[in-house]
Parts: structure tokens; C-alpha cells; sequence
């Protein structure tokens, strides 16, 4: 029986699909957004009932979900499937799909939650957000604020910020993981 390590037995990348790694972890990634959203909204979390610094822990775990999301599926990829090498261009390809199924989802569920599950989210948010800034702008400036806020949760608008904006997430942090975990077969 011959391993990977036996006479330099390499995996020929060609012969192995990055797509159901990739679709498989944005599915479970959507889903993951969805029960994060919808705990963050029940607790208060994610709405601003807790001020500043919950905003922050809420904003920083939502940004590790999204690279461990990338950086599980590509790492498990080239360990397992690839034989510990793939190229940043797979990486690439397998957190943007990654990024694109899972927000695709998440953005289905908030619409929904906003629209049918807590029709009063955005005033939620909009009210903890007066209160917790209320201290530190002008009345102005705080209302100029909650009108774009307000127009920002419009469910087109919403849609459109979220496709663009995870295009662009997706793209820049594939691409730091890329650089990062990397590893090019040894030339023959």
C-alpha cells in the first residue's frame, strides 16, 4: 500500500473538485448566521441593547465566524483532499463560494426575521442606537445618522450593500488566507 509520502506521490489537483468542500461549509455557514442573528436578536446582542462594548464583541465574533468559515473548509482541503498542497487561486475560489452561499442565506433569513418574524427589529435597533450615541453627537448629526440607518434597512438597499460588501469581504480575506496557507506542490 502506498501513502502520500511514499516516492513523492502527489495529488494531481486537476482530478479534485474544490466545489463540494466549498458549497458544503456555505451551506453550514448560513446556517450558522442565521442561528447567530436570530440568539443576537433575541439576547440583545447584536441590536445594541447592551452598548458600545457588546457591539464591538458582537461585531468582532462576526467577523471570526466568516474566516473560520474559509479557513476550515481550505485548510481541511488541501490537508486532506490535496495532499498538503494547494494554490492561493483554489483558496480563493473556495472562500469566495464559501462567503457567497453563507451570505446569500443570511440575508434570506433577515429578510424574513425583519419582515415576518420581528417586524419592529429596525426600530429596535434604531432606538438602542439613538440611545447609545444620544451622549456623544449632536441631536442633528444623531438624526441625519438614524435616517440612513433607516434607509439603509430598506430590503433592496439591504440586498445590495450585502452582495457588494461580501464580494469585497470575500475577496480580501481569501486572499490574506490565501497568502497565508498557501503551500505549492514541489516542482518534479
Amino acid at each position: 500500500m502506498t501513502t502520500l509520502d511514499d516516492d513523492g506521490l502527489l495529488v494531481d489537483p486537476s482530478t479534485v473538485s474544490p466545489w463540494p468542500i466549498a458549497i458544503r461549509y456555505g451551506l453550514i455557514g448560513g446556517l450558522i448566521y442565521a442561528i447567530y442573528t436570530l440568539i443576537g436578536n433575541m439576547t440583545g446582542l447584536t441590536t445594541g441593547a447592551f452598548g458600545a462594548v457588546a457591539s464591538t464583541i458582537a461585531s468582532i465574533l462576526g467577523l471570526a465566524i466568516p474566516i473560520a468559515l474559509i479557513v476550515i473548509p481550505v485548510k481541511h482541503h488541501r490537508d486532506k483532499s490535496l495532499g498538503g498542497y494547494i494554490t492561493i487561486g483554489r483558496i480563493i475560489l473556495i472562500g469566495m463560494v464559501v462567503t457567497v452561499i453563507s451570505m446569500l442565506i443570511s440575508n434570506v433569513f433577515n429578510y424574513i426575521y425583519m419582515t415576518y418574524i420581528d417586524p419592529g427589529f429596525i426600530d429596535t435597533v434604531l432606538g438602542n442606537m439613538e440611545e447609545m450615541m444620544g451622549d456623544y453627537i449632536s441631536e442633528e448629526q444623531l438624526e441625519e445618522m438614524l435616517i440612513g440607518m433607516r434607509e439603509g434597512f430598506a430590503p433592496a438597499t439591504l440586498m445590495k450593500n450585502a452582495i457588494i460588501m461580501t464580494a469585497i469581504f470575500g475577496l480580501v480575506v481569501s486572499g490574506i488566507i490565501g497568502l497565508i496557507m498557501k503551500k505549492d506542490a514541489p516542482r518534479a
